[in-house]
């Protein structure tokens, strides 16, 4: 009986075939016809409203019942009857509606004699290994088996199909770690205060080229007139002791004072000064300028209002402090530096480090742009690790920057080795993601095309390169393989992949 509905089956597969081909594809858009080599059941069924995990049909036992993925002669969605036998012998989850010995919501890993070979999903402590670059491969793919049959030779060129052979290149041991652009910090510098401060006007935009001294922002502080109130009371004790200074030392000289007395007014001098350039030299960490200081002597003008100057030439990086707010003493205010001049700072992974040494030629990458490139040379390599990422900080200075590239990017730090064997290269267009796997379609005829497991890594800006599954020379599709994938699933759904 079963060997009479399989061939009822095959006679049916025929017909079906040869309708297809007399119509010249109407019923499908690329005149080809995806199917699974062997006798396995394609189909698989959805997740279970009764408990039942999702599952891929694989095989059937003749016990077993795949609609409920229990064992036929005993599934009591089939059989009512058996609830009964099962309560009285005690087995029996009354929460979920199944026999206990039968109920996977309580027995996650359960499974049976019966079960189709590889059919279970992995729970998440089973799951594959996450890559950042490229998924890992489960191990069986069933679209291995499948083949694409056109109709005929001149129907893949009829719908763009375009193969290429797979090339070979030397293979290059390269070490990657995620990287970021900053500026270098050596030709950075920071405009500060050492009093609270508050912004009540900017002068200049960031990005401004300015010079060393110009007013970069209007700053206000209550404890600015009183340290300017100090520089003038020490400035005037130190005049004073200075006339005192010279008077003694004219009368010394005509010996109506003694030495001694001569040496004391000395001392005062020195010790009003020294008092009058501590306040000066506050009022230089505040911001003032020697030509600040002048003007305050001369006018004796106190006010809590001053002048935030360029500590030195170069490009107004960022403006850090808001208008109108109070800042504590000894905050940044702004950044001044040199955009050209980058660093790359990338996080090495414990294993990979060991092979960094200044001085050695790196590349940058930016994210999402393969034509982002810049050279640059190692500089400073961590002797530590990260007590959390446990990975150490590399930084290398850009060497050769183009104008695309900007501080605060995020890409790839690749230190390139020298070429060790040949490697297999494929087309990106001929990769497609099957769901479980990567594949590409290989031509093994002008008119039949069958989908291959391959295992990729990066390459170049056109190419991926393969490290299993391809040989060199072997034509692939390139253009149209997004439409052979298509075709492969439409025809194929239901059998999926089958898991590790």
């Amino acid at each position: 009986m079963r060997a009479g509905k399989i061939s009822i089956s095959a006679i049916l597969l025929l017909a079906g075939v040869a309708l297809g081909l007399l119509l010249g594809g109407n019923r499908q858009p690329l005149e080809a016809s995806g199917r699974t080599d062997g006798d396995k059941n394609p189909t698989a069924p959805e997740t279970s409203g009764d408990g039942g995990p999702d599952h891929a049909v694989h095989a059937s036992d003749p016990d077993w019942c795949n609609e409920h993925w229990f064992p036929e002669s005993e599934c009591t969605k089939c059989n009512p009857a058996l609830i009964e036998e099962f309560k009285n012998r005690g087995d029996w989850c009354g929460e979920h509606g199944f026999p206990e010995s039968h109920c996977r919501k309580c027995n996650p890993r359960l499974s049976f004699p019966q079960e189709p070979r590889q059919s279970q999903v992995q729970s998440a402590d089973e799951s594959k290994p996450f890559s950042v670059y490229f998924p890992p491969n489960d191990r069986e793919c069933a679209s291995e088996q499948a083949l694409i049959q056109f109709a005929s030779a001149e129907t893949p060129t009829r719908f763009g199909l375009k193969v290429e052979p797979a090339l070979t290149a030397e293979a290059y041991g390269d070490v990657e770690a995620p990287a970021e652009l900053i500026f270098d910090e050596t030709m950075m510098a920071a405009v500060t205060t050492s009093l609270p401060a508050t912004v009540i006007r900017w002068r200049v935009e960031p990005g401004t080229v300015i010079e060393e001294g110009q007013i970069l922002a209007e700053l206000e502080s209550p404890e600015m007139a009183q340290l300017a109130a100090d520089y003038l009371e020490a400035y005037a004790a130190w005049n004073l002791a200075d006339v005192h200074l010279k008077r003694a030392g004219d009368l010394v000289q005509r010996n109506l004072i003694s030495q001694a007395e001569y040496q004391d007014a000395e001392a005062q001098s020195r010790m009003s000064q020294s008092k009058m350039d501590g306040v000066a030299g506050k009022l230089r960490s505040a911001g003032l300028y020697d030509a600040d200081i002048s003007a305050l002597k001369s006018d004796h003008r106190i006010s809590p209002q001053w002048f935030l100057r360029a500590s030195k030439a170069g490009t107004l990086l960022e403006r850090r402090a808001p208008l109108g707010e109070l800042l504590a003493a000894g905050s940044t205010l702004a950044l001044i530096g040199q955009p050209a001049s980058l660093w790359i700072e990338a996080h090495v992974r414990e294993r990979d480090l060991s092979r960094f040494r200044a001085g050695m030629e790196v590349d940058f990458m930016e994210d999402g742009g393969e034509f982002l490139r810049a050279g640059g040379k190692i500089i400073w390599v961590a002797q530590y690790l990260d007590s959390e990422t446990r990975t150490g900080l590399v930084r290398a200075k850009v060497t050769s920057p183009p104008s695309a590239l900007k501080a605060h990017m995020f890409g790839r730090l690749r230190l390139a080795k020298t070429a060790s064997e040949s490697a297999v290269l494929v087309s990106k267009d001929a990769v497609q993601w099957e769901g479980c796997c990567h594949i590409v379609f290989v031509q093994e005829s002008s008119d039949r095309y069958r989908p291959r497991k391959v295992s990729i890594d990066r390459g170049d800006n056109r190419h991926y390169t393969v490290t299993s599954g391809l040989e060199s020379g072997e034509l692939v599709v390139t253009d149209g393989s997004f439409l052979l994938k298509s075709e492969l699933k439409k025809e194929s759904l239901g059998a999926g992949c089958a898991g590790e």
